[in-house]
């Protein structure tokens, strides 16, 4: 998978002042090592700082205003480029579409960027703009200044932002001349608001625009300690170089987006992209290292780059980097490696550039050993990285090694050490290898010669599970060469591997041992998924991420989402039809999407579900500081459910048509999102520009509210009649607001899909019912009492708009109705025939959430009234029916606590609170507790009593998470103020403001 880069390599494109048509003049020759110490010993120069007035600079799409003084740092090869800003300063930026606005919303509160500030540190590269400033006023900073200026440069540089977004580099490649390398404009920005936060214009990444901010690793004082410890142990053994504590965190990606030019937004792109990358590697077991030499033919993407930047893994000692038998300079930082080639490479041309290279690839885990990373241990070069390989490999010849590619030699060297030779003569974005004392089996699939690998720890698996490895790699291989087209190659080695994850790289599949195992009943604790869809989802890329490769980081998903569909339907089509494969693990074995309601509904802190995170086209950004668990609910299992929506409309066999066109068509290249629908809409002839927008760039998981009655039509038969109506999910918004005596929360719904009059499901449907004429010699039933269904009608039902009408002719008496019974559609189903006081507990939830309070009234009156359940007694669920309906009236009654509250009503709300505990006795823990705890605390807020309220919240929020809501966190943050409680204080204030909670309430008459 690829990652959001922030490695750029240039300086200053887009730096508007009032100077335009700035020129490169070319560098002095210079010497790189001294260039490298000169960023590396880089100070302030304070008594060279200017004064700044009413100065307005465009970065890119952003705007900058500043007000005060600007000290500049000691120059890098001749050229100022860093400088610190003090005073009163502002950034503008417009977001380009919804997707960034929600993301911005997000992590900011604000759909807009229009930020103060009061210093930041600046990296310019037009000279002749720095020099523009630098000729401004002189200025004078006193003492307070001087140290806050030196603070905050001195923070910049030992920090991990100025490497994570490339500075350093950019820095040295500007300095020797690169004209490539001069388009950058970097920013740390600090606010009283969102504090520290970074902007980047890079015209040569593919997406120039990046705003966020750096999260540190968040852990206690001890626990520091213990990662600071481990650091130190792998240093001392050769990894984690240059690793500091502080460094461990990750990025949080607030607004991404490319330049918009003329024609719109226009994609920068990468200096080089790798054609070739020829291997040679020399394999050591017994100091677990490689030492390798790696070739790349390199072609330009940027008319005049000189400067190619490697991505290695920051363990990994680099020796030597070469172009034509001479050696080039370089930059490292971390796991960024830049090189300067000697001259420019034109339109057309390639270069080949030799690294050499050697580390510690290898780990031991019991009797195994394995590549301790699949994917850094050679160079990478390029942001699309496709490419073909040659692959030459010396090692220990107790040893087997296997790797993707066609074998074209090999044997055994003088020393006794085996050797191979292996060509992967197509395009791909990876290659990787395996080295164990493995058991190797081979079979012959149709054109595809299998090679089975079982490592040491696979000798857990038994006999019966390798072979059903093997039935399933053929079995799923021809069901999807039969769906999608010939799979691309004629050989196919799979191997287990003791990692936790499982991989697939072109004609090359590791199966992790943990996954392939069957644990029986234990599979529910551990969540362990079947082992054959863990195989068809592997096997599926190849089709999906090598035969059709993705163009960045926001296609990425269509490769996880469709190998993940394929494992599904191969599931649906192979498995759950066959009773002899499916009758021993019906309740035991997880699929593909087992639980996906469940993960992607969880609520976060600020009360938003996580698949409300962002939409699956967001990728890796996914990975935040509000979720870092949202990638795999989002990608892998809203994407698969994308993709069975597409196929339930498209039809069972249409849609597999459609994709073999499309890998067809593709065929060894990338395609983008919107390439991808494109093409689909192409060979289909269907418009799906509404449904791209509602499901692959929007967020929100709708929820389907229907209700039915049977009717008997005059000509003897029957009809199901109803209505379905669609709501969206939604999160609040906390705002603290002043009272009489004291203080409360008011709440801003935020819906999760603005427009559901656009939205349309295709929902399947079952109605069971009983004919008489497959009741062959069946016991009758006793008089007076109804047959057991034996019949089930199945279909799809077309739901568009907030409500559409059901209607649907049955010959048969029905019995029941279901509208996605199994769980197979982007949505939730709530059948309000079957269980009236929860559906209109639920809707009086809607009511008062939209602050309709006559409506929700009315509504919680009737669901008090209301019967639990509608039906036949044996399928009531509840094994207490007057204990599950007393508890439903008692959390009726918490939400009638809070339409009081919302009403000002504090004694009525008081009184409501005890009769909703009496009838929640016994079930007051999670969100009851927690919902009955905070309209507590509001009570108390409401009348003054800010003690109360912090005796009632301090543990709750802090400490045991029993509350863990933003509302929760913005009354305790009132009332530790209110109390002088401020160590506490602080803390609630950090916790509400991550739910962008509106504290400003507390700052009047401050």
């Amino acid at each position: 998978m690829e990652s959001k880069r922030l490695w750029p390599l240039g300086l200053f494109g887009g730096l508007l002042l009032a100077l335009s048509g700035a020129s490169f003049a070319q560098a002095p020759t210079l010497d790189p090592a001294s260039i490298a110490q000169e960023i590396e010993t880089a100070r302030l120069e304070v008594p060279k700082a200017v004064t700044l007035q009413r100065v307005k600079l465009g970065a890119g799409p952003a705007l900058l205003t500043l007000e005060g003084k600007l000290v500049p740092a000691s120059p890098v090869g001749g050229k100022v480029a860093e400088m610190v800003f003090l005073g009163k300063g502002k950034i503008e930026l417009t977001p380009p579409d919804e997707v960034e606005a929600g993301q911005l919303e997000l992590f900011t509160g604000a759909r807009k960027v229009s930020e103060t500030f009061d210093r930041a540190v600046l990296v310019f590269g037009l000279d002749r703009a720095v020099d523009a400033l630098l000729r401004r006023p002189a200025a004078t900073l006193d003492p307070q200044e001087t140290q806050e200026a030196q603070a905050a440069y001195e923070r910049w540089k030992k920090g991990p932002e100025r490497e994570l977004v490339g500075v350093p580099g950019a820095l040295w490649a500007d300095a020797l001349g690169d004209p490539a390398a001069s388009g950058l404009f970097a920013a740390r920005f600090h606010s009283e608001d969102l504090g520290d936060f970074l902007y980047l214009f890079d015209p040569n990444s593919r997406e120039q625009v990046t705003l966020g901010r750096f999260e540190p690793i968040e852990a206690s004082e001890r626990e520091k300690r213990k990662i600071a410890r481990r650091i130190a142990r792998e240093q001392r053994r050769g990894r984690l170089i240059g690793v500091e504590l502080d460094d461990l965190g990750q990025f949080d990606t607030w607004l991404s987006m490319s330049q918009k030019g003329k024609a719109g937004l226009a994609p920068g792109a990468e200096n080089f992209e790798p054609l070739l990358y020829k291997l040679d590697i020399d394999i050591d077991d017994r100091k677990a290292s490689i030492a390798g030499t790696a070739t790349i033919t390199l072609e330009p993407s940027i008319p005049g780059a000189r400067t190619f930047r490697l991505r290695l893994h920051r363990d990994y000692e680099v020796q030597k980097i070469e172009s034509k038998g001479v050696a080039l300079p370089t930059f490292r930082a971390g796991g960024e490696i830049l090189g300067l080639l000697p001259e420019t490479v034109a339109a057309g041309q390639t270069v080949e550039v030799v690294v050499q290279y050697r580390g510690e690839a290898l780990q031991e885990v019991d009797r195994a050993i394995a590549l301790a990373d699949t994917d850094g241990w050679y160079p990478h070069v390029g942001d699309i990285d496709r490419a073909r390989y040659e692959a030459s490999f010396r090692w220990p010849k107790k040893y087997k090694l296997l790797a993707p590619g066609h074998r074209v030699d090999g044997g055994e060297k003088p020393d006794g050490r085996a050797w191979e030779k292996r060509v992967l003569d197509r395009r791909t974005f990876g290659y990787t290898f395996e080295i164990g004392k493995y058991a190797i089996e081979t079979r012959q699939i149709g054109h595809v010669a299998l090679t089975l690998a079982f490592d040491p720890e696979g000798r857990v698996l038994e006999r019966e599970v390798k072979k059903e490895i093997g039935d399933t790699i053929a079995e799923a291989l021809g069901y999807f060469e039969e769906k999608f087209g010939p799979y691309p190659s004629d050989e196919l080695t799979v191997v287990t591997s003791p990692r936790a994850f499982s991989q697939s790289m072109a004609g090359f599949i590791t199966l992790s041992d943990l996954m392939m195992l069957d644990l029986g009943v234990w599979n529910l604790f551990v969540g362990l998924e079947d082992r054959r869809t863990v195989i068809a989802h592997e096997l599926a890329h190849q089709w999906w991420g090598h035969q059709v490769g993705w163009e960045s980081y926001r296609d990425a998903w269509l490769s996880e989402a469709l190998a993940n569909y394929s494992a599904v339907v191969y599931h649906r089509d192979l498995i759950e039809k066959d009773e002899e494969k499916k009758k021993r693990d019906d309740e035991i074995r997880f699929g593909p999407m087992t639980g996906w309601q469940a993960a992607l509904t969880t609520e976060l802190a600020d009360g938003r579900a996580v698949e409300s995170i962002g939409p699956v086209v967001l990728g890796t950004r996914l990975f935040s500081s509000h979720a870092n668990d949202a990638y795999e609910p989002i990608v892998y299992r809203k994407g698969a459910l994308i993709f069975d929506m597409l196929g339930r409309g498209f039809g069972r066999d249409g849609f597999p048509k459609i994709l073999a066109q499309v890998a067809k068509v593709v065929d060894g290249r990338s395609i983008s999102t919107e390439g991808f629908f494109d093409l689909v809409e192409r060979i289909s002839g269907v418009d799906l520009a509404a449904f791209e927008r509602r499901f692959v760039r929007g967020t929100g998981l709708p929820e389907v509210y229907y209700s039915y009655r049977t009717t008997k039509t005059d000509e003897g038969k029957w009809q199901v009649q109803g209505e379905a109506k669609v709501r969206t999910p939604y999160h609040f918004r906390h705002r603290l607001v002043a009272t009489p005596v004291g203080l409360d929360v008011q709440r801003e719904r935020l819906d999760a899909i603005a427009e559901v009059d656009e939205l349309w499901l295709i929902v399947p449907v079952q109605i069971s019912f009983y004919d008489p004429a497959r009741d062959e010699g069946k016991k009758k039933p006793k008089k007076g009492e109804a047959p057991e269904p034996n019949a089930t009608l199945n279909g799809h039902l077309r739901l568009s708009g907030a409500k559409s009408p059901i209607d649907i002719p049955i010959d048969f008496e029905p019995r029941r109705f279901w509208l996605d019974k199994e769980e197979r559609v982007f949505g939730r189903f709530f059948d309000e025939s079957r269980n009236p006081k929860r559906m209109l507990y639920y809707q009086a939830l809607d009511d008062v959430a939209s602050g309709d309070i006559a409506g929700a009234n009315a509504t919680l009156d009737r669901a008090l009234a209301a019967k639990l359940y509608e039906g036949r007694e044996e399928d009531n669920p509840h094994d207490d029916p007057e204990l599950a309906a007393r508890r439903l009236d008692g959390r009726i009654h918490l939400a009638r606590c809070r339409l009081l509250l919302d009403e000002g009503r504090e004694n009525e709300a008081e009184a409501e609170l005890e009769t909703a505990r009496k009838g929640l006795r016994g079930a007051l823990s999670g969100w009851v507790a927690e919902e009955s705890r905070v309209i507590e605390a509001r009570i108390a807020s409401r009348r003054g009593d800010f003690e109360r309220v912090y005796k009632l919240l301090r543990k709750a929020v802090l400490k045991s998470g029993e509350v863990d809501s933003a509302e929760g966190a913005v009354l305790l943050a009132a009332a530790a103020k209110k109390t002088g409680h401020l160590d506490q204080y602080e803390k609630a204030v950090e916790v509400a403001k991550e739910a962008n909670a509106d504290l400003s309430a507390l700052e009047v008459g401050k």
